[in-house]
């Protein structure tokens, strides 16, 4: 221990003499749980002590500095009174702080960087030899191409003196191949070296932070009490994984950690809060709306073509029963299944919280609007007591990772819908044009809109698939949009979202054809629409 701690205990030390306190009692109090928010974490911690009669201090080292010290609370046993409550910060710096392998590392990034450069004198050495040999080549060449107009043959030995140039050459080539792969190796080995130093480096100097309880106990005894905290530098996210076995679902809720606070929490009870930190909110501000009397004019009546999704929590409830409340707004308290370590390192921790199992629903769909191929969908009831968060999904089948998507909130007991891929055998094509009439007497506008898709089957076995496509949807009288039924084959009416889907089976090798046809009317004092 340094000059400076010893000078920060004096300090601890003389002020509880002041106070009228005996001593101050240093010991460990674990992490027992921790609740993870979204931007935050409160930390608990279990502390078990002897204590006298009277007054006494209590120090609790390990600390991060980055505690709110408002949000500290101490929840002592009755015949305990807590005094005071304090974090005391402070620099520790010692030799002692620098990781064990250390001197290791620099020793071997010094041998590293040694050998390095007596393989790059090398190495320039086999370049410039390399450079004298082709030279000695080139001259070769030359003589002979001197001595050739004068020979009445060919020479014996300038066929055997190019071919020992060329060896040569050739052998010092792969000495520089050989040396140079040495030298690269070297070069990622050093780099490898320096950065586990960079990873293993500690600052000699050390912000550090204790927790100093004042208590008050009515008689002497052992007692334990519960010291809860909150620090930044935390938080999770849900993240899911869902296995589609043949005809059977197994979805995994779990939940993705970050914590970088300067506490190591070994072997503690996880809880994952939904609950946002409040934000401070301000009534509007009041002003007189004057009103204004006009004659009224005719105007155009502006429209535009929106994209719109449909929002929903799922798919619907597995039952007819009586909706039940709408629990998506509120705040959820999910627990890990087992104790969990999780290391200040900022690196993410997957933690499992619940998992369930549910008889899927599979069949094919294609929406060759957004994606001209025929995906898997599998539909399931979410079987769980707990709500499906929303978050990404790892998607595997019986053959191994298929890709990743997305689910949103599903409450329990509705039904959601995963995609696992597209089918390969199955191709879509999909052709789309328009047609615009203009009456001039009414100047009424009619739009038409053909779209055709060719549908292919490679496989040997006939599939079986929904196609399924769009058509605008009006919210105003002026704007009419009809599907044609006498060109749209097959026959197919939009529900009340504009959705159009087929039944379709293709034949084994065999094809078939969709047409979709449907027009708008646009009233002649409609503007917007093309």
């Amino acid at each position: 221990m340094i000059r400076r701690q010893e000078l920060t205990r004096e300090k601890t030390a003389q002020a509880s003499r002041a106070a009228g306190i005996a001593g101050v009692k240093e010991l460990e109090a674990p992490v027992r749980s921790v609740i993870l928010l979204e931007d935050r974490a409160q930390v608990s911690r279990r502390v078990e002590v002897e204590l006298a009669a009277g007054s006494t201090r209590l120090c609790l080292p390990g600390l991060t500095p980055l505690v709110a010290d408002r949000t500290i609370v101490v929840r002592a046993p009755a015949g305990v009174q807590v005094d005071e409550v304090k974090v005391q910060r402070r620099w520790r710096i010692g030799t002692e702080e620098q990781p064990p392998d250390a001197a290791k590392l620099r020793r071997e990034a010094k041998r590293l960087r040694s050998e390095l450069a007596d393989r790059g004198d090398e190495l320039r050495a086999w370049f410039q030899r390399r450079d004298l040999l082709a030279l000695s080549a080139k001259l070769l060449v030359d003589s002979v191409n001197r001595e050739l107009p004068y020979a009445t043959g060919p020479e014996p030995h300038w066929e055997s003196d190019l071919e020992e140039a060329y060896q040569r050459l050739r052998g010092q080539d792969e000495r520089i191949f050989e040396a140079s792969r040495h030298v690269e190796a070297l070069q990622r080995e050093l780099e490898a070296v320096r950065m586990h130093q960079r990873m293993s480096f500690q600052p000699t100097e050390i912000f550090v932070a204790e927790l100093l309880i004042d208590l008050h106990a009515a008689q002497a005894g052992r007692v334990a009490f519960e010291v809860e905290y909150t620090v930044p530098c935390a938080l999770w996210r849900p993240i899911h994984r869902a296995t589609l076995v043949d005809k059977e679902l197994r979805f995994e809720c779990e939940a993705a950690v970050w914590q970088n606070t300067g506490e190591d929490w070994s072997e503690v009870e996880l809880r994952f809060s939904t609950a946002r930190s409040t934000q401070r909110a301000e009534p509007p501000l009041l002003a007189d709306d004057w009103l204004q009397v006009q004659r009224r004019q005719e105007k155009k009546v502006s429209v535009q073509v929106r994209e719109q999704v449909i929002a929903t929590t799922g798919e619907g409830a597995a039952s007819g029963g009586l909706p039940g409340v709408d629990d998506g707004g509120e705040t959820r308290l999910l627990e890990a299944r087992v104790k969990t370590t999780v290391v200040s390192d900022g690196l993410m921790r997957r933690v499992p919280i619940f998992g369930l199992s549910a008889p899927a629903e599979v069949d094919l769909v294609c929406c060759p609007e957004i994606e001209p191929l025929v995906h898997l969908r599998a539909r399931q009831v979410n079987s769980g007591k707990q709500p499906i968060l929303a978050g990404p999904v790892d998607l595997l089948r019986a053959s191994g990772y298929v890709g990743r998507s997305q689910v949103g909130f599903v409450a329990p007991g509705e039904r959601f819908a995963l995609g696992f891929g597209s089918e390969d055998g199955l191709r879509v094509r999909r052709e789309d044009w328009s047609e615009q009439e203009r009456s001039k007497l009414t100047g009424r506008q009619s739009i038409t809109r053909h779209v055709t898709l060719f549908l292919s089957n490679l496989d040997d076995q006939p599939a079986s698939f929904e196609v399924q496509e769009r058509i605008p949807v009006s919210e105003i009288d002026k704007v009419k949009v009809e599907i044609d039924g006498k060109k749209t084959k097959p026959q197919a009416k939009a529900d009340d979202q504009g959705i159009v889907a087929w039944k379709v089976t293709v034949p084994a090798h065999g094809t078939e054809r969709i047409e979709l046809v449907y027009g708008l009317s646009v009233s002649g004092d409609v503007e917007g629409l093309n």
